[in-house]
C-alpha cells in the first residue's frame, strides 16, 4: 500500500497506514464504485490512492459525512471535497490533484459533486 492508500478491493476490509485506520461499512445503492469507509483516528483524510481506478470513497466519522475522494485511472486522488471546514469561506470545497495549498483559491464543489454527497448521507443517514 502507498502512503494513506486503499490497495484493497475486497468485500469487507480493514487497513491502517501511518496511523490512519479504515474500514469499509458499505457501497452506494445507486453506484457501486462508491465505497463508504470509517476513519477512527483523530485527523481525518481521504486514502491518497485506490486500488481500482475511478473509484470514489465517502470517508465518515462519528455519523458525518468528512470527505468525498475521486480518483483518476492512474487510481491517484484526482478531486477531494472536504465538508468539515471551510477554504477561502467556501465550505464544502473541493482539492485538486492533492493540493491543499493555503494559497489555492476556495472552489465549491460541482452540482454532480453535491448530489453524490447528498445520495450518500441520505442513504447511509449522515449529517
Amino acid at each position: 500500500m502507498g502512503s494513506r492508500g486503499a490497495f484493497i478491493d475486497l468485500e469487507s476490509f480493514d487497513f491502517v497506514e501511518g496511523g490512519q485506520h479504515y474500514h469499509k461499512i458499505g457501497v452506494l445503492s445507486t453506484n457501486p464504485n462508491v465505497i463508504i469507509v470509517y476513519q477512527d483516528s483523530n485527523s481525518v483524510k481521504a486514502p491518497e490512492f485506490s486500488h481500482t481506478a475511478g473509484r470514489v470513497y465517502a470517508v465518515v466519522k462519528d455519523g458525518v459525512l468528512k470527505h468525498l475522494a475521486y480518483y483518476d485511472e492512474k487510481h491517484q486522488q484526482a478531486v477531494s471535497i472536504d465538508f468539515c471546514h471551510p477554504h477561502k469561506k467556501v465550505q464544502p470545497h473541493r482539492h485538486v490533484h492533492m493540493s491543499h495549498n493555503k494559497n489555492d483559491p476556495g472552489i465549491s464543489p460541482t452540482p454532480e459533486e453535491l448530489k453524490l454527497a447528498n445520495r450518500i448521507k441520505k442513504e447511509f443517514n449522515l449529517k
